[in-house]
């Protein structure tokens, strides 16, 4: 008989042996993973469930410079509450304020200019050398009064689009509401069409609701509503119906579900956002539900 046939399949059971052993003696653990919050369960009985977006009410304005440069000063910061007209940030005025006092200075002469032609031009017409002087003279002199009026004109344009560039280095709040987020530092460069500033009304707000374009045909203005926050287990939020947003989107807000779709398109629904017994902030992702009235199919 041949050796190698029976000591091999030993040393095989040998190893099978101890790797069983080993596997035996080894302590597995069991990891310690946090249960994540279930979501808070439907108070309907028909529903629809959807994903909704907290923003301040009439969504978020973004206020931004017309003209390129380096920031000068910033005005506010977030949680501020400000009023339509108020300065939020501004550019660097050097150069428009030396350009602004230079068109001052020319308006000055220019007035002047003017007030002495005039007073030329009076002063020949009254003392009556206006019968003794040639025609040609003294059309000259009503002539140079026009002159010196159009430069008067000029001079006062350029203090005005001084004062307007002026204007469009100082951004201002649109409307009334509180800063949401300020993206600015004095000393950058700041390039024309950002979201610097974000401002909105927060008292109240609204949420965004992304219905899937499946589920809309159940969607019923008049069925009830009502939003809870994610993590905060027994949470409710009373939501009143505003409006439908015509124009179908596709999907941007995600649940976080490992089986949801991306590539789905929704209707958004505008809901006013009641008072709760939780505080929400604006950007908050909330979990919608809404009642399919019972005679609907």
């Amino acid at each position: 008989m041949n050796l190698r046939t029976i000591v091999l399949p030993l040393l095989a059971l040998v190893g099978v042996a101890a790797t069983v052993a080993a596997v035996k003696k080894m302590e597995f653990r069991t990891l310690d993973v946090p249960v994540p919050v279930a979501p808070a369960p439907s108070p309907f009985e028909h529903r629809i469930a959807a994903t909704g977006l907290v923003e301040p009410m009439g969504g978020v304005t973004y206020a931004d410079a017309a003209e390129s440069g380096v920031v000068g000063r910033v005005a506010v910061a977030e949680g501020d509450a400000v009023k339509a007209g108020d300065i939020l940030w501004e550019l660097d005025h050097t150069r428009s304020k030396a350009e602004l006092g230079l068109a001052e200075a020319d308006l000055i002469v220019a007035t002047a200019q003017l007030v002495d032609e005039q007073a030329r031009l009076a002063a020949l017409m009254e003392s009556g050398a206006s019968e003794v002087l040639p025609q040609v003279e003294r059309v000259a002199r009503e002539q140079s009064t026009k002159v010196a009026a159009a430069r008067v004109q000029r001079a006062s344009a350029q203090v005005e689009a001084a004062q307007a560039q002026l204007h469009r280095e100082t951004v201002r709040s649109p409307i009334d509401g509180t800063v949401l987020l300020v993206d600015v530092r004095p000393g950058e460069y700041a390039p024309p069409g950002g979201r610097r500033v974000a401002i909105g009304s927060i008292d109240p707000m609204q949420v965004r609701v992304d219905i899937d374009e499946v589920e809309f045909a159940r969607f019923a203005q008049r069925g009830n509503a009502q939003a809870s926050l994610r993590g905060v287990p027994g949470s409710s939020l009373a939501l009143q119906f505003l409006r439908v947003v015509p124009l179908v989107q596709p999907k941007r807000t995600l649940s976080g579900d490992a089986a949801e779709r991306i590539d789905t398109r929704v209707v958004q629904v505008l809901y006013a956002l009641g008072q709760g017994t939780h505080r929400v902030q604006p950007g908050q992702v909330v979990d919608v539900y809404i009642e399919v009235p019972s005679t609907e199919p």
